[in-house]
């Protein structure tokens, strides 16, 4: 609730340019590789049930909707930007208060909260929304295009078969639920370097932490998400 009574501080250009900061190391670094993961896991999936299976075209669009574009999309770009992104974040922000830069800030008249925490939970909500559409865009273009070229399908069958299955409910269900996750998953990264005890050499143990607890808002968003709408 408190990220929601200073949104307000986002007209700020400060709180701005540490958004967009945030955003761009979340997201843009990463949304390369999470495009390879992603057109090589739509592929898999469609020829699995193609060429291993034998089931046709539909049966390997339905298991490329539900399994990856559904489910494996947002497991796999939480874990990227935990690992990455997050893991750094949050040592950061130990740093930063281990040093003593937390009191500089309130010395000068600059509340932490907005300047430090208010950007990072919604950069990371934001990175994990738009790396998870990179993710569902590559599996479905790209792993229809190398499913093209491996089996016997051709790229525009795949694509009408999509378009006349797809429906906009579950996608805009999707975006909520990343963007859910994603800002849950800024709270856990600024509560672990702000509020967690920090030294260099207790990393690995930071990251072991935050992966967990991320795995956790993981279950918990999605089960969430699918009592809401069931």
């Amino acid at each position: 609730m408190l990220v929601v009574r200073r949104l307000g501080q986002l007209g700020r250009a400060p709180v701005r340019e540490a958004l967009w900061q945030q955003v761009y190391r979340g997201a843009l670094n990463l949304a390369g590789f999470a495009a390879l993961i992603g057109a090589l896991a739509g592929f898999f999936a469609i020829a699995t049930v193609e060429i291993g299976l034998g089931l046709g075209v539909t049966v390997g669009i339905r298991v490329l909707q539900v399994l990856v574009l559904g489910q494996l999309a947002g497991f796999v770009c939480a874990l990227l930007l935990v690992t990455g992104p997050g893991t750094a974040a949050a040592w950061e922000l130990g740093l930063m208060r281990r040093q003593g830069e937390l009191r500089t800030l309130q010395l000068i008249g600059i509340a932490p909260f907005d300047f430090l925490v208010l950007p990072r939970v919604l950069g990371f909500g934001f990175a994990l929304l738009v790396l998870t559409f990179v993710f569902q865009v590559a599996a479905t273009l790209g792993g229809a295009a190398l499913t093209a070229v491996a089996t016997q399908l051709t790229f525009a069958q795949q694509v009408e078969t999509l378009a006349a299955t797809v429906t906009a409910g579950p996608i805009a269900a999707s975006a909520v639920e990343t963007l859910v996750l994603g800002t849950v998953i800024g709270l856990l990264v600024c509560h672990q370097g702000l509020a967690g005890s920090f030294a260099p050499a207790e990393t690995p143990r930071v990251a072991r932490r935050l992966l967990g607890n991320s795995l956790v808002a993981l279950v918990v968003v999605h089960g969430a998400t699918v009592l809401l709408l069931s």
